[in-house]
Order: C-alpha cells, then sequence, then structure tokens
C-alpha cells in the first residue's frame, strides 16, 4: 500500500517502488502470477475486475491456502494511474529496526490502532527476508533481546553485517499461517527488531500474549484488521481505470502499440 491507498501501484513494471528496499525480497514471478490470474478472470467476466482487486483476493486466498483463516473482502476497487512517489515506501512502510512508538505512529497516520499493529505483524508467520534487515542485530554485538541460539542459526546464514543471503520470518512454521509468530517472540526469536520489541512493550503486550494463548482470537482480529487496512484510501467509481494488463497502466499499452505501429509503418517504407 503507498500514498494513495490501496491501488496496485506496486504491480506496474516501470515503478521504482518494486525496487525500493522493502519490497526486494518479493519474487519477481509473483507479478507475473497477478498477470496471469487477471488474464483467466478477463477471460470469464471481461475488463470489470480490476487488478487492485485481485491482488486483495489474492492475499485472502494465500493466507487460507496456507492454514489461515477464510473472509470475505470488499470488492469495488479500482486500478492506480499514478506511480507511487519515489521512496515512498520508506515513508509508508514500517522499517524493520523500528521501535513500538515509531509502529504505533506509523499505523496512526493511516488510522489503525494497536491491536491492528500486533494483529498485522502476525503476517509475519508465512514470508522470507533479506539479511539486511536484521543483521544490525547481530553486528557488531548480540542484541541481548535475541535468543543466542537463534542468533548463532541467522549468523550462519548472514556471516556479516552486509550479507545477501534471506531467511524465513517464523522459524517454528515458516510455510504455515498460525499464531506461532507470537510464540518466536515469547521465546525472543522475532527475526526484526520490530518484531521483537512488540513482547516487551507494555502497549503491545497484552495483545502478543493473547494471540499466542489463542489463535482462533488472532484469526478474528487479523481479518477485521485485514478487511480494514484494505479499504483505506482506494479508487471507486469513476476513479482511476481497470487495467487490461496488471503490470502496465492502459496509457502505457496504448503508448506500446503506437510505438509498434509506427515500426511496423517505417519497416512497410524501408521495404
Amino acid at each position: 500500500m503507498n500514498k494513495s491507498g490501496c491501488d496496485g501501484s506496486i504491480l506496474l513494471e516501470r515503478a521504482s517502488e518494486r525496487t525500493e528496499i522493502p519490497n526486494r525480497t518479493l519474487r519477481p514471478e509473483s507479478f507475473q502470477i497477478l498477470e496471469n490470474l487477471r488474464q483467466i478472470v478477463h477471460g470469464k467476466c471481461g475488463r470489470v475486475v480490476s487488478c487492485s482487486d485481485i491482488l486483495t483476493i489474492a492475499a485472502r486466498d494465500a493466507v487460507f491456502l496456507t492454514g489461515g483463516p477464510d473472509y470475505e473482502v470488499p470488492l469495488g476497487r479500482r486500478d492506480g494511474v499514478t506511480f507511487a512517489p519515489v521512496n515512498q515506501t520508506l515513508v509508508d512502510l514500517v522499517p524493520p529496526t523500528a521501535n513500538v512508538s515509531t509502529i504505533l505512529s506509523q499505523f496512526a497516520r493511516k488510522n489503525l490502532n494497536v491491536t491492528d499493529v500486533v494483529a498485522l505483524s502476525g503476517a509475519h508467520t508465512i514470508g522470507i527476508s533479506s539479511c539486511s534487515s536484521f543483521t544490525n542485530r547481530l553486528y557488531p554485538t548480540r542484541d541481548p533481546r535475541m535468543d543466542p541460539t537463534f542468533a548463532a542459526s541467522l549468523m550462519q546464514i548472514c556471516p556479516a553485517l552486509d550479507s545477501t543471503g534471506v531467511t524465513v520470518l517464523d522459524v517454528r512454521s515458516p510455510n504455515t499461517f498460525d499464531n506461532l509468530y507470537y510464540a518466536d517472540l515469547y521465546s525472543r526469536q522475532g527475526l526484526f527488531n520490530s518484531d521483537q520489541n512488540l513482547r516487551h512493550d507494555a502497549r503491545t503486550l497484552g495483545y502478543v500474549t493473547r494471540f499466542f494463548i489463542n489463535q482462533t482470537f488472532f484469526f478474528r482480529m487479523f481479518v477485521d484488521s485485514m478487511v480494514k487496512m484494505g479499504q483505506l484510501d482506494v479508487l471507486t467509481g469513476t476513479q482511476g481505470e481497470i487495467r487490461a494488463n496488471c503490470l502496465r497502466r492502459n496509457s502505457d499499452n496504448q503508448h506500446v502499440s503506437s510505438v509498434v505501429k509506427e515500426n511496423l509503418g517505417s519497416s512497410s517504407t524501408m521495404r
């Protein structure tokens, strides 16, 4: 999500947003998967479903297919026609080095509260991270809030401050959406500073504990927070557009088409 809201800007292949630091672990094939899904949906329904909605549904299904809750998501979003400003992700996304005060402040700017903070952080029960997001907790000295055995295993993957390796976010169940992320925090095995600090701050500890004890409660709060976040600053009605290709704005497609026609015309003339 960028400053403009949930408008599918991250999908645009010409956008700097894709290559900015917080998004560098996004797999290139994931973007093509979204475009493949669009082709299937538009082939069945016509161009009436936006890429933003397809992305929202895909996120929901990814949660469910890895063991998490199934839930309804509001639909009707339109796709953005502008690129996110350069480095906007550094403004909008919480850095892995953040403390709880910074996290709460950044979420509050989007009208998300402490419950949303802890619930949405639970999405780190699946996924991967690059070494650069947490090696500051290993070098030059180990963060005292990190379990020594856990730190030693991470040093095998990331042997230096500038290592380029990757590791899983949740050491207990990296491919299952469950509440064991909160068990990681209780065992001092949260990967990011922004994760582990949730266990050590009075403002967030209560929810960490409740989600750790009760997975059903975590799932319910996660769903509420996901639906809430997914409706922030969306484009609807006649705003934006419904892309004919998730990876390009419609105006970009028209530009490519005109260039191709010009080139074909030039070739014809040359003959």
